[in-house]
């Protein structure tokens, strides 16, 4: 019952959103006498957004490098790929998601890409792995090794890239 009720309420703000869109559009309501107005063939609206990800807990912090970085990547993905179903799921007049995630402490670009409703809503086969739906959804992920200071490991220096 409460999924039918969210589904009608975000119908009915897209029905708003798309009203106040036509009455801007609607030139005989600023004092023109032609009631014709303008009408849109097509609209669409794009987010752009841009955040840092989150570090790992801090009883993790104590583990070895290569294993912080792997705790990471797997917390970075999950929020990525949870962030991109809120932001749909929340915004149903965003047509399309442009985002850029970098680490937490740097500007190292993390993941980028865009989103577009109908490629989210797609039926697609199930996939095990966040990364390979991330990818599939057209979000590019790179994880460099991070270096945590003097005392980080090196053995696992390079990157995991996924285009």
């Amino acid at each position: 019952m409460r999924r039918f009720a969210n589904l009608c309420l975000r119908k009915i703000e897209l029905w708003c959103y798309r009203r106040k869109i036509q009455r801007a559009l609607a030139l005989h309501l600023r004092g023109e006498v032609r009631i014709d107005g303008l009408a849109a063939d097509h609209i669409s609206c794009r987010l752009d957004i841009r955040w840092r990800a989150r570090d790992i807990h801090p009883w993790d912090r104590q583990c070895p490098q290569c294993e912080r970085e792997a705790l990471f990547a797997e917390q970075a993905l999950a929020d990525i790929e949870a962030a991109i179903h809120g932001l749909f799921e929340r915004l149903p007049y965003v047509d399309v998601v442009d985002l850029t995630v970098v680490e937490p402490s740097s500007e190292k670009l993390i993941a980028n890409g865009t989103v577009d409703r109908p490629t989210l809503n797609e039926a697609r086969p199930p996939m095990q792995s966040v990364r390979m739906r991330l990818r599939d959804l057209g979000i590019n992920c790179c994880f460099a090794a991070r270096d945590e200071g003097p005392s980080a490991e090196n053995d696992t220096a390079g990157q995991l890239c996924v285009r």
